[in-house]
């Protein structure tokens, strides 16, 4: 999946997260898996509970923390792979 094209994303299944401190673990029951971010990816969890697109989270996330444009777009599209490789999340299929 190339993330960055995809118009919206969402959180592929019924996942458990949990906050510890500013972190997040996620496990996946369905292949036993514990998933753990920091603090941005645990803002990226949250905003991936609704259909959201990369640019949206890129939007918020310039908003949220002190970070050049390409820096932001670099990490965001490399969190969301690893969380697509995982089958953590899914693209909304076009109307």
């Amino acid at each position: 999946m190339t993330v960055l094209s995809s118009d919206k994303l969402y959180l592929r299944r019924e996942l458990q997260g949990s906050r510890v401190g500013e972190d997040l673990v996620i496990f996946d029951d369905r292949v036993g898996k514990y998933f753990a971010t920091g603090p941005v990816g645990a803002d990226i969890w949250d905003m991936l509970a609704t259909p959201t697109s990369p640019e949206a989270m890129h939007a918020k996330l310039m908003a949220m923390y002190d970070i050049d444009n390409d820096t932001c777009r670099t990490q965001i599209s490399d969190f969301l792979v690893k969380m697509a490789e995982a089958d953590l999340v899914a693209e909304v299929p076009a109307a």
